[in-house]
C-alpha cells in the first residue's frame, strides 16, 4: 500500500475550545477513506485544514512522504488536493462551462469542452455546457460542483456530503465514478451522514468524537451500523432524557419536565393530506396537535427543509391540502403564512432572522407592526419600545437597552431576539429550524424553556435540530423522514440518541 496523504498529530484550537486533538490517519492510494462523526466532532475543521482553507496549530500533513504547508485552497489544488464542499461555491450567473474551469487550465478550449462533456455524462447531467447554473436544480448544481473537482485530476479527492441533494440514481452514478477513480489510484476522503451509504462505498472508516479519533478500527465490509453509531456518540448518550444537554436549577432534565399545564383547546391541529412538493416531498398524512412538540428529522435531503418551506409559504406544493392551527388553509407566501398564524425561527439568524444593523426594538416589533399591522398606520415609537422591552424581559434577552443594535449582542441573545420577534405575532404554529445552533449552553437552557412555554400555551410546535439529543430533550414524538416521505414515527419516551440516529440511517437501507 502506498500512502498518498498522512495526517500526524493534527490539532486546532479556537480560544479555549479544542476542535481537533492529535488526529492521525493515512490515506492510501486507491482507497476510499470514510470519515464520520456527530455534529461538533471536528470533521468540518479537519476538512478545512486538508483543503488549505485553515492551518493547523500543531501536527504535520505529508503528501507522498513530504511535509507540506497549505496556505490556501488554490495552494492545495496545486498540490493535487481537490475538495467538493457541502456548501456549494458555484457562480449562479455563469454557465456550467465557466464554473467548471474557474481555476483555469492550459488545455485548449475544445479539449476542455470535450472533457467537460464526458465528465457530465458520467455523472448523469444532461444540461448543455452553456446553461446558466442558476437555472439548474440543486441536485444538478451539486453534480457540477463534483465535476469541477474531478476535472482537476486530483490525487487526493475530498468529498464533504456529496450526495446530500442527490437522488438514488445520481448517487449510484457518483459511486460508480468514485470506484473508477479508486481503481485509477486516487485517494479519496468521503464524509457523509448517510452511514449505510458510507459503509457501502468506503474501504476503511475513521470515526471522530469530540475532536479526537476514536481508537476503534472499522472494516466497512463487516461493521454493524449500531457499532458505528456508538463509536460516534459514545455509550453514555444512550440514556433517555439524559442530563448531558441541559438541567434546570434543581437538576431536572428539561426535556423530562412534567407538562401538566398544556392547553389543548385553543387551536386546531396542523393537518397535511396528500401533500406533494415540487422537490421530493410526498406526505400522505401528517398531524400535529395543539400543545404538542413534534420533532421532525432525517438525513440531508430527507424532506424536512421542503416541508418547512411549504408551511411558511416559501414554496408552493404541487398538490394536496394543509389546514393550519388557526383554521386557515393553504398559504401562498410568507406574508400569507404570518396572517395564518405561522412563526418561522431559522437557524441562520444573521441571514434570515434579523436586521443586524437595527435595534433590538425594531427587530422585535417588525413583523407584528409591518406585516400584521397590529399597531395601526401611525406607529407610536414609545408604545412599540415598551412592547419590545416587556417581551425581551420575559424571555431573558441580555442587553443595555432595547435601543442597542442587534449585531452588538452575543449569538445566544441574537437568537432570543428572533424568538421575541415571532412570539410577538402570537402564532398558533411555531416552526423551529435548528433554533439553538451555534449558541452556548446557558442560552440553550433558556430557549428550551421558551419552547416548552409555547407548547404549554397550546400552540403547535414543529422542531428540527441537527443535534438528535436536543430533539429527544424537547419532543413528545419524533417523525423520521427519508427521501421526502414519512418512514416512521417514534415516541420520545425511552428513545435513545443512538436508536434515533440508527432509525434515520436505516430508512435508507
Amino acid at each position: 500500500m502506498t500512502v498518498i496523504m498522512s495526517l500526524q498529530g493534527i490539532s486546532k484550537r479556537f480560544g479555549a475550545n479544542c476542535a481537533l486533538n492529535q488526529v492521525d490517519f493515512d490515506v492510501v492510494r486507491g482507497e476510499v477513506k470514510g470519515l464520520v462523526g456527530a455534529n461538533g466532532a471536528g470533521k468540518s475543521t479537519l476538512l478545512k485544514i486538508l483543503a488549505g482553507a485553515m492551518q493547523a496549530d500543531e501536527g504535520a500533513l505529508r503528501l507522498d512522504g513530504t511535509e507540506v504547508s497549505l496556505s490556501s485552497v488554490a495552494d492545495a489544488g496545486r498540490q493535487g488536493i481537490a475538495i467538493v464542499s457541502q456548501e456549494l461555491s458555484l457562480f449562479p450567473a455563469l454557465s456550467v462551462m465557466e464554473n467548471l474551469w474557474m481555476t483555469g487550465s492550459r488545455e485548449k478550449r475544445t479539449e476542455r469542452a470535450h472533457r467537460s462533456s464526458q465528465m457530465m455524462r458520467s455523472l448523469g447531467l444532461a444540461a448543455p455546457l452553456a446553461t446558466k447554473v442558476d437555472s439548474l436544480s440543486l441536485a444538478d448544481r451539486q453534480l457540477v460542483e463534483i465535476a469541477r473537482a474531478l476535472l482537476q485530476r486530483p490525487r487526493v479527492l475530498i468529498l464533504d456530503e456529496p450526495t446530500s441533494a442527490l437522488g438514488k440514481n445520481e448517487v449510484d452514478r457518483l459511486h460508480g465514478v468514485i470506484r473508477k477513480l479508486r481503481d485509477e489510484g486516487v485517494g479519496i476522503v468521503y464524509v457523509s451522514h448517510f452511514l449505510e451509504e458510507l459503509l457501502d462505498i468506503a474501504d476503511s472508516l475513521v470515526v471522530l468524537r469530540d475532536g479526537k479519533r476514536v481508537p476503534a478500527t472499522f472494516n466497512p465490509c463487516v461493521a454493524r451500523l449500531p457499532d458505528v453509531v456508538e463509536a460516534m456518540l459514545g455509550s453514555a448518550k444512550g440514556v433517555p432524557c439524559s442530563t448531558n444537554v441541559a438541567l434546570d436549577s434543581v437538576g431536572t432534565p428539561l426535556g423530562c419536565e412534567v407538562r401538566k399545564e398544556r392547553q389543548t383547546n385553543r387551536y386546531l391541529p396542523l393537518e397535511l393530506s396528500k401533500v406533494r412538493g415540487r422537490g421530493n416531498l410526498n406526505i400522505d398524512s401528517l398531524r400535529a396537535d395543539p400543545g404538542e412538540i413534534v420533532g421532525v428529522t432525517g438525513l440531508a435531503g430527507a424532506g424536512v427543509e421542503e416541508l418547512f418551506a411549504i408551511l411558511f409559504g416559501l414554496s408552493k406544493p404541487a398538490s394536496g391540502h394543509i389546514t393550519y392551527p388557526s383554521g386557515r388553509t393553504n398559504v401562498t407566501s410568507p406574508s400569507n403564512a404570518v396572517h395564518a398564524g405561522v412563526a418561522f425561527i431559522p437557524s441562520d439568524r444573521k441571514r434570515l432572522g434579523l436586521m443586524l444593523g437595527r435595534s433590538i426594538s425594531d427587530n422585535t416589533v417588525s413583523v407584528r407592526s409591518l406585516v400584521q399591522r397590529r399597531d395601526g398606520l401611525l406607529l407610536s415609537a414609545r408604545r412599540l419600545r415598551a412592547a419590545a422591552e416587556q417581551r425581551c424581559r420575559s424571555i431573558g434577552v441580555k442587553a443595555d437597552s432595547v435601543q442597542q443594535r442587534v449585531d452588538e449582542l452575543s449569538g445566544g441573545n441574537q437568537q432570543k431576539v428572533v424568538f421575541a420577534k415571532w412570539i410577538e405575532t402570537d402564532p398558533s404554529l411555531v416552526i423551529l429550524d435548528d433554533p439553538t445552533r451555534g449558541v452556548d449552553i446557558g442560552a440553550k437552557i433558556e430557549m428550551y424553556r421558551i419552547v416548552q412555554s409555547l407548547a404549554n400555551e397550546g400552540r403547535v410546535v414543529l422542531l428540527y435540530s441537527s443535534d438528535p439529543a436536543e430533539i429527544l430533550e424537547l419532543a413528545d414524538r419524533i417523525i423520521v423522514f427519508a427521501r421526502g416521505r414519512v418512514v416512521t414515527t417514534l415516541p420520545s419516551a425511552g428513545l435513545t440518541e443512538n436508536r434515533l440516529v440508527e432509525a434515520m440511517n436505516q430508512s435508507y437501507v
